[in-house]
């Protein structure tokens, strides 16, 4: 009876110790979303928040799904003061695409699943101008891509610091 009491705790520990670890990569993900830009770089400005989300939802789809992406939208509207609702819809339609194909994506390379990543967050980017544009704050523009580049781009390496973080802390 003992061990298994031992047993529990111990599930409970590394439940809370992969939790807080979860936690914290989205507050730093977060934190990069609040940093500052200069305007003239505006469009330089990575999907940080969407990016740590995939890598979570390809990781632990049975963990981490579209609740999750739907709250992490609602912090980045507000932190951002955008529509309510905006990055939810978006981070939303994007957690669901990844979740259908997390065991395809799982088998691609690196620089492959950044290609797709690029592409979701693309679609990400068109959904946020058509919202922004019926709203009157958005003109047309070809710019509203280069994030979507961008953070294709830094997927290989979001992705090795991200999955050596969920191995130093057995997160499964």
């Amino acid at each position: 009876k003992s061990t298994c009491n031992v047993n529990r705790c111990a599930g409970v520990t590394a439940l809370m110790k992969a939790s807080l670890v979860f936690l914290v990569t989205l507050l730093f993900a977060l934190m990069l979303e609040a940093l500052p830009f200069p305007d003239a770089f505006i469009w330089f400005r990575p999907e940080w928040a969407l990016l740590v989300i995939l890598y979570w939802v390809i990781a632990l789809p049975y963990r981490v799904g579209v609740g999750v992406a739907w709250l992490l939208g609602i912090m980045v509207d507000l932190l951002q003061g955008g529509v309510l609702g905006q990055h939810s819809l978006t981070y939303v339609i994007i957690a669901f695409t990844c979740a259908v194909f997390y065991q395809r994506l799982r088998m691609y390379h690196s620089w492959q699943q950044g290609v797709f990543v690029g592409l979701l967050v693309s679609i990400s980017q068109l959904v946020d101008f058509c919202i922004d544009r019926y709203m009157g704050d958005a003109e047309p523009t070809l710019m509203i891509f280069i994030p979507a580049i961008i953070t294709g781009a830094l997927w290989p390496w979001s992705f090795i610091v991200l999955r050596s973080i969920r191995r130093m802390y057995a997160i499964r």
